[in-house]
């Protein structure tokens, strides 16, 4: 999660300073190395010691229903799922792939400076959530207040999307990365710890296809309806439908951290 809110800034910062085609080929060379170390590592991360355990069959895209059913008694572990679902196909990260235009309406100049402000402000914004999580306590990963940071989020995005001043724009990107990640940590945090042992493997597959894999669906609702009604109207009204949706999840919810 961290690593995504922080490559666009990387990357943006990069171009201000090498220039487009060479910034972006030292961005490419950099996964190199990490690339050629994992070719190296063991599938499981870590030598296996003793009796091999037959490893169970891989689950297909169309077992993901089969397997929420097995939880769907859990309104917890439902209600992260969707959670992270919906937060990637309604607004997701695409608003980064906007920025240059969102820039450009917010006076930017031609050296892509506010391009690379406007990126490391999401990403200082993840790193801050990420201490929160970490360092001292301060979020503890409860239902609630994982609800809470996903409903911050959508009211910092939607003002962004609003947004006409460019300091304005950077201290709502900063809250959103912080309560980007701080919502997707949390929520990751109570599937593993609440799903059952026997499936908990596939419960929390399921809840990376969903909070991933349905980053492509963002694209549609803030890349393709802002060719048609603009960026700002659509990213506007994807945190909008985002934020009824939490709402109703925050609502779905109530008393379901009685189970430790």
């Amino acid at each position: 999660q961290l690593g995504i809110l922080l490559g666009p800034a990387v990357g943006g910062g990069l171009m201000w300073l090498l220039g487009p085609a060479v910034g972006l080929l030292v961005n490419a060379l950099l996964y190199l190395p990490l690339t050629l170390w994992l070719l190296t590592v063991p599938y499981t991360g870590h030598h296996r010691q003793g009796a091999r355990v037959a490893p169970r069959p891989p689950m297909s895209l169309w077992e993901a229903p089969r397997v929420l059913r097995e939880v769907s008694g859990d309104r917890t572990i439902v209600a992260m799922v969707a959670l992270a679902g919906f937060g990637s196909l309604l607004v997701g990260n695409a608003y980064q792939a906007q920025m240059p235009e969102f820039v450009q309406d917010l006076g930017g100049d031609t050296t892509g400076l506010l391009y690379s402000v406007l990126l490391t402000a999401n990403a200082a914004g993840a790193v801050v959530g990420g201490l929160l999580l970490e360092g001292g306590n301060l979020l503890r990963a409860r239902v609630r207040t994982a609800i809470l940071c996903a409903i911050l989020w959508c009211v910092a995005i939607g003002g962004f999307a609003v947004a006409r001043s460019s300091l304005l724009a950077f201290a709502l990107l900063f809250v959103a990365g912080a309560c980007n990640l701080a919502f997707g940590a949390m929520a990751q945090t109570l599937v593993q710890l609440r799903a059952p042992a026997p499936v908990r493997g596939q419960v929390v597959g399921v809840f990376s296809m969903s909070q991933q894999g349905l980053r492509v669906g963002s694209g549609v609702t803030v890349g393709v309806l802002g060719s048609i009604i603009g960026i700002h109207w659509s990213l506007g009204l994807s945190a909008l439908a985002l934020l009824l949706i939490t709402l109703s999840l925050l609502a779905f919810t109530r008393g379901s951290e009685a189970k430790p």
